[in-house]
């Protein structure tokens, strides 16, 4: 009787200090519903339906002006969509680090680590590979991959009308990354296929498991069928890259020329010896980071720019007069200063951001306690802010947020609007490393898919179905009709 007694005092100190003492801070912070004893809101986000779940996580940022919080378990979570509460947390010298769900990613010796300080090294010896003049000097990379997609698609239009985009772009992508960051001229079709296959399915279990508190406890998801999935899936994506690292290190053996000269990122990890060179691990890392988050993102907003476009054929064809403008001939070459004169184009991009931003949440742990806009944060909580809230807030982008609109961002209608409010490529010193490559990448896709197609589609914007991922996807692709132009 005596140990049941003590037992039971115990619980009650441990559950006072785990759910009362040490969150106090956040009592007058509204909570999301539904919430329950112990579980939190853990119902809500174990639903097996990935656009559910989107649906799910996406609601309460809708609902709640400023702060409010989820619990995951035993954990609280501060969350916003309010952009001067985002700008602030994402910027915070000491909210730099990412919470412990980003660990899932099994990335740790890699720019996508969880640890600030290992994140500064990896960004400073990445930072040159993805500088404006090397994005320049990728461009005749970006062209030669586009073509190719082109050619897959003239021959597909021969056979139907219709294609789903997602896989044709994932492979153009894929390509892009290993030509211009991994010094490697083209990836194998089949490789390529088991590539993709693999970390769209790495990617899903993954994300299920950041918000399912259950699968935290690794004693627990180990024995689950997702952590069956994903090990496999990771295996089968390292195989190949593995065989890319080695056939990179031969070749630097015979190289004629400096690895700073060198427009493949890998070749600046495999090199570098600024505080010690890299070990394997940490240049392994660093690949699987680069091609994993900079192929998926990049695809899929391609993808959602095509949507948008065959959604709204007046703007398509603006931006086809755009195109005819500043290219004669559908054959004249792609140069960088026709790119700048695209103005239209880099409305048309943003605005495709702005509705479907690559990374539609992301989250910070705070270093220290700290204060944003009058609220007390302590130390080692997290905060979550969703983009994707934040971008179609209409007490900033007005009652039409959720319309496709790219002219909002012409010079006229964005003076006087918050730079806080459109952040596609996250801000603060941990924003995208890869944001110039992925806009030029876009750019060259974009104009040669236009000049040659009309894009039609019979679905509406509010029947678009987001999949919850590390990168906002649609669940049933990208299936659009293709027209060729006549000339």
């Amino acid at each position: 009787m005596f140990a049941i007694i003590l037992l039971s005092i115990a619980s009650c100190i441990i559950y006072y200090y785990t759910f009362v003492a040490r969150v106090r801070y956040a009592r007058d912070i509204p909570t999301a519903k539904p919430c329950y004893p112990l579980i939190g809101n853990g119902f809500s986000f174990m639903e097996k339906s990935p656009v559910k779940l989107f649906l799910n996580v996406v609601q309460p940022f809708t609902q709640y002006e400023r702060w409010f919080k989820v619990w995951l378990g035993p954990q609280l979570i501060l969350c916003t969509s309010h952009p001067i509460l985002a700008e602030s947390v994402l910027n915070h010298p000491k909210c730099l680090e990412k919470p412990f769900f980003y660990s899932f990613v099994q990335l740790e010796h890699g720019i996508l680590t969880r640890n600030y300080q290992r994140w500064k090294r990896y960004r400073k010896v990445l930072s040159p590979a993805f500088s404006t003049s090397k994005v320049s000097n990728a461009l005749p990379s970006f062209v030669a991959c586009a073509s190719s997609l082109m050619a897959k698609l003239e021959l597909m239009l021969d056979k139907r009308s219709t294609i789903s985009l997602a896989p044709l772009l994932s492979d153009c992508m894929l390509n892009m990354i290993f030509s211009t960051t991994l010094g490697v001229n083209a990836v194998e079709q089949h490789e390529a296929k088991n590539i993709l296959t693999n970390l769209d399915s790495l990617f899903q279990m993954i994300s299920a498991r950041a918000i399912n508190a259950l699968y935290h406890y690794d004693w627990i998801y180990k024995f689950t069928s997702n952590y069956r999935e994903e090990t496999k899936s990771r295996t089968e994506c390292y195989r190949v890259v593995d065989k890319v690292l080695a056939l990179r290190r031969q070749a630097l053996e015979n190289a004629s020329y400096e690895a700073s000269d060198s427009p493949a990122m890998l070749d600046r990890l495999l090199t570098t010896i600024d505080d010690g060179p890299l070990t394997d691990t940490e240049i392994v890392h660093n690949i699987y980071s680069i091609v994993g988050a900079g192929n998926d993102t990049t695809a899929h907003s391609i993808g959602h720019t095509c949507l948008f476009l065959a959604m709204h054929p007046t703007v398509q064809n603006k931006l086809h007069q755009e195109l005819c403008d500043v290219f004669y001939h559908r054959d004249d070459p792609i140069t960088e200063e026709n790119l700048k004169k695209l103005t239209f184009m880099e409305c048309v991009l943003k605005e495709s951001l702005r509705l479907a931003p690559p990374g539609a949440t992301v989250a910070r742990e705070a270093q220290e306690d700290l204060h944003v806009d009058g609220q007390f944060i302590p130390r080692g909580t997290t905060v979550v802010v969703s983009l994707f809230a934040l971008h179609r807030r209409k007490d900033f982008w007005g009652a039409d947020a959720d319309q496709f609109d790219p002219e909002r961002f012409l010079p006229n209608r964005s003076e006087g609007r918050p730079s806080a409010v459109f952040m596609p490529f996250n801000t603060g010193s941990r924003n995208c490393l890869g944001s110039r490559y992925a806009m030029m990448a876009m750019k060259v896709i974009l104009t040669m898919i236009v000049r040659s197609f009309k894009l039609h589609t019979s679905m509406k914007m509010e029947q678009m179905k987001f999949r919850f991922d590390i990168a906002l996807k649609q669940e049933e692709g990208y299936l659009i009709q293709f027209e060729r132009r006549v000339n």
